[in-house]
């Protein structure tokens, strides 16, 4: 009994050392590597915290080469003192930008802004949301802040936001016009007292005003900056702001109900169901669960011919929550039918990884529409969220590769559930390039939508 005992034991022990080495070969210890933190001043300063910014991103960021690294140093080194909020996120913006990694970032900025926020549409940047004394100025396309127009400025923007496509570059400018310290950095004539914006209206007729920035720094959120568009949005300290756009008139899908990150909807005159989900996490008030079998009941209700899925503001999360419902609007699609997939620059991250499944599961019937992705096929995510201690502007660091181009073989850098989860897709093309347009915007079009339907016709 006792040798019958020791042999158990032994196999147990060998069968757990089994199970470990796999998990360590597949890159598991990644996911049990604890960040490191850099001790902290007592009595923090802006100063300290620009050491403290300096030391946790080289300590823990992955990947950086030995010139990436000698850039950000010295980025830093060269600084001015910190006076300002403003200071410390402009710094920091430029310094996490030689890593050439969108994931990497500023996650919570601060800075002085002007009091209007901005949208690129397909033929220019308009203003849609303002302070209520500047509302004269919405719906108006920009000619120029501090003299230099917004389409010369654009290909300076990546000294601040570093990597991801042209389109994530274009998105991020938005925030990046809007504070008069970048609007410098990137040429403009640009100070907080005064800086000259040119504007037109859709009659051609063109207004020069000089506006300060608030008086305090305001927030801002690269993942979520883009709620700016909807309707009456306050997020960000714009509580009695104005915006171009209403919750109360007839608006496009993509512009309804945008308190919900999900909703679904029928479109029987096109036989098809409308799915729309701005994030890969649940709504408040939803489990993806209980979406899924919404999703499940409607479409088993309508047996619609074609599926639309609108991933277009889908700014990431956790995509093994999603992928069930990838799967199961995969399968509903008929033999004859399609799925439509939505797509932009804020598809990003999981997002990306969520809306790339659809190629693999629906290869033949799967219509991509829209404009460019956020970001690469190959890209470096699963960060963590250090905060720094005086200011509390919160950054964004990473630690592991997503390769859904060529895939991630057993024993390479990705995160390991990719490598179970996820299967390559080589490349990911928008077979519809559309996107709307000023006058779209203003008319609450949408004209990504409208090319659905056209097609299913």
């Amino acid at each position: 009994m006792k040798r019958i005992l020791v042999k158990i034991l032994a196999g147990y022990i060998l069968f757990n050392l089994l199970l470990a080495a796999v998990f360590i070969s597949v890159g598991g210890w990644q996911m049990l590597q604890k960040p490191e933190i850099p001790p902290t001043a007592s009595e923090p300063t802006l100063q300290s915290d620009l050491e403290f910014f300096h030391d946790v991103v080289l300590a823990n960021e992955k990947d950086i080469t030995p010139e990436q690294a000698a850039r950000f140093s010295s980025i830093i080194e060269t600084a001015p003192t910190p006076t300002t909020e403003d200071d410390l996120t402009l710094t920091a913006l430029k310094a996490l930008a030689v890593f050439d990694n969108a994931h990497t970032t500023v996650l919570t900025t601060r800075m002085y802004r002007l009091p209007l926020r901005f949208h690129w549409t397909a033929d220019g940047l308009i203003v849609i949301k303002s302070r209520p004394e500047y509302a004269h100025l919405l719906g108006q396309r920009v000619l120029s802040l501090g003299g230099k127009t917004p389409e010369t400025m654009l290909e300076d923007t990546v000294k601040l936001t570093g990597g991801g496509t042209p389109g994530w570059q274009r998105y991020r400018s938005q925030f990046l016009f809007s504070a008069p310290s970048a609007l410098s950095f990137l040429g403009a004539e640009a100070e907080l007292q005064s800086t000259e914006i040119r504007t037109v209206d859709t009659l051609g007729n063109k207004t020069s005003i000089e506006l300060a920035a608030d008086e305090n720094t305001m927030p801002g959120d690269p993942f979520w900056d883009f709620r700016n568009i909807f309707p009456d949005d306050e997020h960000f300290n714009t509580e009695g702001w104005v915006s171009l756009l209403h919750s109360d008139q007839e608006l496009p899908l993509y512009l309804q109900e945008t308190e919900k990150l999900h909703i679904l909807r029928k479109v029987p005159e096109h036989e098809a169901v409308y799915v729309r989900m701005n994030a890969s996490f649940a709504d408040k008030s939803e489990s993806l669960d209980q979406f899924e079998q919404r999703i499940a009941n409607l479409v088993a209700e309508e047996r619609p011919s074609n599926i639309i899925v609108d991933f277009r503001y889908n700014r990431g999360g956790d995509y093994t929550k999603v992928l069930p419902i990838v799967r199961s609007l995969s399968a509903a699609v008929p033999a004859e039918g399609r799925l439509y997939l939505l797509v932009g620059p804020n598809t990003f991250s999981a997002g990306i990884i969520a809306a790339s499944q659809f190629k693999r599961y629906l290869p033949e019937r799967l219509t991509v529409v829209g404009s460019e992705i956020g970001d690469a096929l190959r890209f470096r995510a699963e960060g963590f969220y250090p905060t720094l201690p005086k200011s509390g502007i919160q950054l964004y660091l990473t630690k592991a590769w997503t390769d859904l181009a060529d895939g991630c073989g057993w024993f390479d850098d990705c995160w390991p559930p990719n490598k179970l989860f996820l299967e390559e897709i080589g490349s990911f093309e928008v077979d519809l390039p559309v996107e709307n347009t000023w006058e779209a915007y203003l008319n609450r079009e949408d004209l990504v939508m409208q090319a659905v339907l056209d097609d299913i016709l």
